[in-house]
């Protein structure tokens, strides 16, 4: 016998990237750091990617957004190699799935990483209903 109760469940998924128009770049990962899809990156004068500082709460400059998981382990055979590691230089992301070292922003931060993002020709959506 077939049941005729409905089945109801919701879906929800987190998508980084939210929005069209993104634009990927590459960059130097820094020796026996690991980064995670979605991290913000500061990018230094000889195109080396490192994670801005957290100071007080707040986020430190950062002009790029990773775009793909690497090991420490990964990054340091990618130094080696002269390889390089690509990261999201332009784009409309949801800020509820960017990261600083893996771990999520505070709502706290939004505002002023926000800020920052429309320098960097980068989008930070508040995505409601996922």
């Amino acid at each position: 016998m077939l049941s005729t109760t409905p089945i109801t469940t919701t879906i929800t998924g987190k998508r980084l990237v939210v929005g069209d128009g993104d634009r990927i770049e590459n960059v130097k990962p820094t020796t026996n750091t690991a980064y995670k899809r979605g991290d913000l990156i500061a990018i230094s004068a000889a195109n080396v990617a490192t994670h801005p500082a957290i100071t007080s709460n707040v986020v430190g400059a950062w002009q790029a957004i990773c775009a793909v998981d690497m090991t420490a382990e990964q990054a340091t055979a990618h130094v080696n190699a002269g390889l390089e590691m690509p990261i999201y230089v332009q784009g409309a992301f949801d800020i509820a799935v960017v990261t600083v070292r893996g771990t999520a922003l505070t709502t706290g931060q939004y505002d002023a990483v926000r800020a920052q993002a429309q320098a960097n020709k980068i989008e930070l959506r508040k995505v409601v209903g996922g």
